[in-house]
């Protein structure tokens, strides 16, 4: 009887063996498959921005130009108006006050070079802010590698400690 209470031992211990290989088999096909497809899904999201970004591109850069456009239309109706009003001006006031419109001549000119300046600095400051992004996300991705190693690295270390530990049991 208690070779047969043995075998029966041998035997369940044998088949929950099995099974338990069976279930991690299955687990790690299932934890694979879903991996392989979040993956994928994450690319095929990507993907679909990089289809769509020329024309976001296109967007952003027609509008600038339709802002810009606009701008000279502004710039170009206001300065019409205002010399109709400094013609009208000068008709009833029949002075020409030539210092002044020097002097605002002078203050008109020097405000557009105090704002070309600033706006090469501004655009200057944005190309490095880009430029010093796209570098960020060289390093990003070579931490991620590291981190991505160093995980890798670590779960192998344990996995073969943990099998090496069920083993000797």
């Amino acid at each position: 009887m208690s070779k047969e209470i043995k075998n029966t031992n041998t035997d369940v211990s044998n088949t929950m063996e099995k099974n338990v290989s069976s279930y991690i088999n299955l687990t790690e096909q299932s934890v694979e498959k879903t991996l392989d497809t979040i993956k994928e899904n994450m690319i095929k999201s990507i993907d679909e921005y990089v289809k769509i970004q020329p024309r976001f591109l296109q967007s952003v850069s027609d509008f600038q130009l339709e802002v810009i456009q606009s701008s000279k239309d502004v710039i170009n109706k206001t300065i019409a108006h205002q010399k109709g009003l400094i013609k009208e001006f000068v008709n009833v006031s029949q002075a020409q006050p030539n210092e002044t419109y020097q002097q605002l001549f002078n203050k008109t000119n020097e405000n557009v070079d105090n704002f070309v300046k600033a706006f090469t600095a501004g655009n200057q400051f944005n190309f490095d802010a880009i430029d010093t992004t796209r570098e960020n996300v060289k390093l990003y991705n070579k931490a991620l590698d590291a981190f991505t190693d160093y995980s890798t690295n670590t779960f192998n270390a344990w996995t073969a400690f943990a099998r090496s530990f069920y083993r000797n049991k």
